[in-house]
């Protein structure tokens, strides 16, 4: 089970970071990734922030997949070799959450700019 959830994480990691790089490029495909979440229970201003937000998405996609990678080598002491995967996982576990803040204030403010796409630095956040 453990195996296809790596794998599952993995290859959305991948999906998303080939997405993020696509938004970057053109704008005409940010509003057809837009236009595809429609299906999300999010208004349209939420929706646009998501797709700003896409490549803060793929890094925290990444932290869960190297969590869930190296989770079976976590150790009970500290002076074991593999206690090395339980910091890695205890790393990427805080770089999630510092990166669910940034990805925060990029839906809500479109802030800071230099994280979104160049074509969308000029929308409005959902709270400005």
């Amino acid at each position: 089970m453990r195996l296809w959830l790596s794998y599952f994480a993995f290859m959305t990691s991948v999906g998303l970071t080939n997405r993020t790089s696509d938004i970057w490029r053109s704008a005409r495909v940010t509003d057809d990734i837009v236009s595809a979440c429609r299906a999300l229970p999010l208004g349209d201003p939420a929706r646009r922030g998501l797709v700003r937000a896409m490549g803060l998405v793929a890094i925290q996609m990444w932290c869960v997949s190297i969590v869930i990678a190296v989770s079976p080598w976590f150790a009970a002491d500290d002076e074991s070799p593999a206690a090395f995967w339980g910091y890695l996982s205890m790393v990427a576990v805080v770089v999630l959450l510092a990166v669910a803040v940034i990805e925060a204030t990029v839906i809500l403010y479109n802030r800071p700019r230099n994280l979104v796409a160049p074509h969308m630095r000029a929308e409005r956040g959902i709270l400005r």
